[in-house]
């Protein structure tokens, strides 16, 4: 049953990346809109959506990823609020293209992080956090961390697209 499920979402990841929807950036769609829809479209249980605006992600941004506050234009996290998930989207949008590689590596730090976390804390979860993502569609950095990334980064992608045409 999931096989097809993920072909399905291969595909869709394939025409909308020939299709070039929009701008190759995906102008400037809102990470909150983007995290509500990707939270509509699982049944993960990704129950919690910090974004931008919110003082907790404002609050621990920093201190999370290591990556400036003034650097980014909006962000959001998105995640499971029982304990002991691994189970993380973030994203942000970077005011300036050139800042995307710092972005980068301050995620795969943050996924490292995580990584040794739960090594320790419970191992049964790291098996998401190897097979975890890093998007980057123009100055959107996504860190995508679940069951399937590959199907939520389609998600990912579409709410960029879809979002933005609005």
């Amino acid at each position: 049953m999931k096989r097809p499920i993920v072909l399905f979402f291969v595909f869709a990841l394939v025409l909308v990346l020939l299709a070039g929807c929009g701008s190759s950036d995906g102008g400037d769609a809102s990470c909150a809109d983007i995290l509500s829809y990707v939270k509509d479209n699982v049944s993960d249980g990704f129950d919690v959506v910090y974004s931008y605006n919110d003082s907790k992600y404002q609050d621990n941004f920093s201190f999370m990823y290591g990556i400036t506050w003034d650097m980014i234009a909006d962000g959001g996290i998105i995640y499971t609020e029982k304990g002991g998930l691994a189970d993380e989207i973030s994203i942000v949008r970077l005011k300036d293209q050139a800042d995307v590689k710092i972005a980068k590596d301050k995620f795969t730090d943050r996924l490292e992080e995580r990584k040794n976390q739960f090594g320790g804390y419970k191992p049964e979860e790291v098996y998401k956090l190897d097979n975890a993502m890093i998007m980057v569609q123009g100055n959107y950095v996504a860190l995508i961390i679940g069951e399937d990334p590959a199907s939520l980064e389609v998600l990912i992608r579409n709410a960029i697209a879809e979002t933005a045409a609005e």
